[in-house]
């Protein structure tokens, strides 16, 4: 189950301003499964889609919960691992909530959610290069995740990237249209950019 979409729509909040690797193997070890490759038990898989439903719903506690309960029955349940990193990340600390997410990719290092998770995670601990460096990597799987570039122009504009910024948030309007322009309206990140005219272009429906 994908929640990319119930994750940002969270991470709206978090974005308007809230407060605030995997290594490759080397010779001497087999190569890394890839997800397809990996086998998750039924009870433990069947958890985690509930957890990830209670996410969805803004049920953070519960989510939590649950994904441990999928943890402790599959440890290799890189899905529960990953949301459960970006539960910790929001709700207690980025950097914590990073490990999890790390966990989850030494697991399944081509785990597109997780690329995702660390994104946002990586961004609330405002380690902006990282977080951008993850969302090209969703993006490398999903050219049209409209997220995910409005992700990496909320990251430049918080650097005060304008040209940057704005190449970004472009390819995030062209494929989100108006909730994206909605978002950019609305959110802190482009307080600096309100007056200018280029930026202004730009959220033109």
């Amino acid at each position: 189950m994908k929640y990319f979409f119930s994750l940002f729509l969270f991470g709206l909040l978090f974005l308007s301003g809230c407060a605030s690797l995997v290594s490759s193997p080397t010779t001497t070890e087999p190569p890394a499964k890839t997800t397809s490759e990996i086998t998750i038990s039924p009870e433990s898989e069947k958890l985690f889609h509930q957890a990830a439903k209670a996410y969805g719903k803004g049920e953070h506690t519960k989510a939590l919960e649950l994904a441990d309960n999928a943890i402790s029955l599959d440890k290799n349940n890189y899905k529960a691992l990953s949301l459960k990193g970006i539960i910790i990340a929001f709700d207690i600390s980025p950097d914590e909530g990073i490990s999890y997410i790390e966990k989850s990719l030494s697991i399944s290092p081509d785990y597109t959610q997780a690329f995702y998770d660390m994104a946002m995670a990586q961004k609330l601990g405002k380690y902006y290069d990282s977080s951008t460096t993850y969302f090209k990597k969703v993006i490398a799987v999903d050219p049209k995740n409209a997220w995910s570039y409005y992700g990496i122009a909320t990251n430049y504009s918080d650097k005060r990237d304008k040209e940057n910024t704005l190449k970004y948030l472009k390819s995030a309007i062209h494929y989100g249209g108006a909730d994206v322009i909605s978002a950019a309206s609305a959110q802190e990140h482009f307080d600096w950019l309100r007056n200018d005219a280029d930026f202004l272009h730009l959220l033109r429906p």
